[in-house]
Formats: structure tokens, C-alpha cells, sequence
């Protein structure tokens, strides 16, 4: 019986765990923008998602006389149902800090791939990751 209550209080008292479907590290696959097919930028984008944690780098086009500069970023996020919800806690570019995203998001029967779909409002941006690790 003591066995039993131990056991059961130890059951309660863990945190319940995240779907770990996004668990890993991926690279973007493909980018659009309202269908609109956009040359990635190498090296290409990487995420990697922890149980809570998301980490991602990409490389931003200042313009086409200055260089490509590499962006961090990284938060906390949860996934369920379809639905990506990105907290940002630290970015390159500090007005991304604090802000929540939310996105729909696609994963493949082999959770190999995943899209994300944002809607910009004026634009639909339309990603394709491929899980490398």
C-alpha cells in the first residue's frame, strides 16, 4: 500500500512531458512566400528544439552590396495539436525579444520533415524542415 501512495504521488508530482515530435535538430528545406519559391541563403537555417527549448540560427540579407549577417535566436516553445507556440527570449535583432509566435505546422507520417505555415498578414510564409538529427 505505502508502495502504491509513493508511486503515485512520485506520478503527480513529475511535470507532464512535451509531445517530442519537434525534438532534434533540423535544417529549412524550402522556403515560399505566397507560393512564391525563395533561394535559400547558405549555409541554411538550422532549429534545434529541446524538450522546452528552441534554438535557431539563419542568415539575414542586409542588401546586395552589404553581407549576409548571421541572426540567432532562441525561447521556450510547446507543440501540440498542430500548433508551434514560439516565446522569444533572446534574438539578434532585439525587437524580437519577448514576442510569441504561432504557427501551424505539418510533420510528416516519419517525422522526417515538418511545414510550417506563418500568416504575415499581407504575406503567407511557407517553410519546409528536414530533420538531420
Amino acid at each position: 500500500m505505502l508502495r502504491a501512495l509513493f508511486a503515485i504521488l512520485l506520478f503527480t508530482a513529475l511535470p507532464a512531458s512535451a509531445d517530442p515530435t519537434l525534438e532534434g535538430v533540423w535544417r529549412i528545406a524550402s522556403t515560399s512566400y505566397d507560393d512564391e519559391m525563395v533561394t535559400i541563403l547558405e549555409p541554411r537555417q538550422i532549429k534545434i528544439f529541446t524538450g522546452e527549448h528552441v534554438f535557431y540560427t539563419y542568415y539575414f540579407k542586409v542588401s546586395e552590396q552589404r553581407p549576409n549577417y548571421l541572426s540567432v535566436g532562441h525561447g521556450t516553445y510547446s507543440y501540440a495539436d498542430g500548433v508551434l507556440r514560439e516565446t522569444i527570449e533572446n534574438h539578434s535583432h532585439r525587437d524580437l525579444i519577448g514576442k510569441k509566435f504561432e504557427v501551424a505546422v505539418s510533420v510528416t507520417e516519419d517525422k522526417n520533415s515538418f511545414t510550417q505555415v506563418v500568416d504575415l498578414g499581407k504575406y503567407v510564409l511557407r517553410e519546409t524542415w528536414a530533420r538531420i538529427e
